[in-house]
């Protein structure tokens, strides 16, 4: 008698793309990746802590909204994240599985001034505040993609070290 063979999805994993400037990684329903997600960040934006700060915290952000609020939090969920490097910016997009079964569809978006705060709830507020731009698309019932611009400054030009020797 032969088992049937099953395939499975490894999460995380990094995704490939043929443009060496777009990095991604595949992100499983465990709240431990939303740190993975922070730390892949940090090295995908090649700069210091400092600097790379914003783009970390809107991928934690937004990977934790994904879990919290849709069914890639649920077993087999998967969070897709991709960040694009470009020259004064970087454009993230953070794709989910779509809502959990019920009655209400959620999509990102933040709350008036005037609706009492639960505890928490201010992710999108951070992300407002630290991109230049955000929005996001898809359709009813089906996976959301929210994309972020995160602009940064240029990378220094380092000058080539003066050599010290014999003459």
């Amino acid at each position: 008698m032969t088992t049937p063979l099953t395939t499975t999805t490894v999460t995380p994993r990094r995704l490939s793309f043929a443009d060496p400037n777009r990095c991604g990684i595949m992100l499983g329903p465990d709240l431990y990746h939303v740190r993975v997600a922070r730390t892949w960040a940090h090295q995908v934006a090649c700069t210091t802590p400092n600097a790379a700060f914003p783009l970390v915290t809107v991928v934690s952000e937004l990977v934790s909204n994904a879990l919290r609020h849709t069914c890639s939090g649920d077993p087999g969920g998967t969070t897709r994240v991709v960040i694009e490097r470009r020259p004064f910016s970087y454009v993230l997009t953070v794709t989910d599985n779509g809502p959990r079964p019920g009655d209400t569809i959620p999509v990102p978006r933040i709350e008036g001034p005037d609706n009492p705060r639960p505890i928490g709830g201010y992710g999108l507020r951070i992300v407002d505040t630290l991109a230049a731009y955000w929005d996001w698309s898809g359709t009813a019932g089906g996976p959301l993609t929210v994309r972020a611009l995160i602009e940064h400054a240029p990378r220094p030009i380092r000058k080539g070290r003066k050599k010290v020797g014999r003459p």
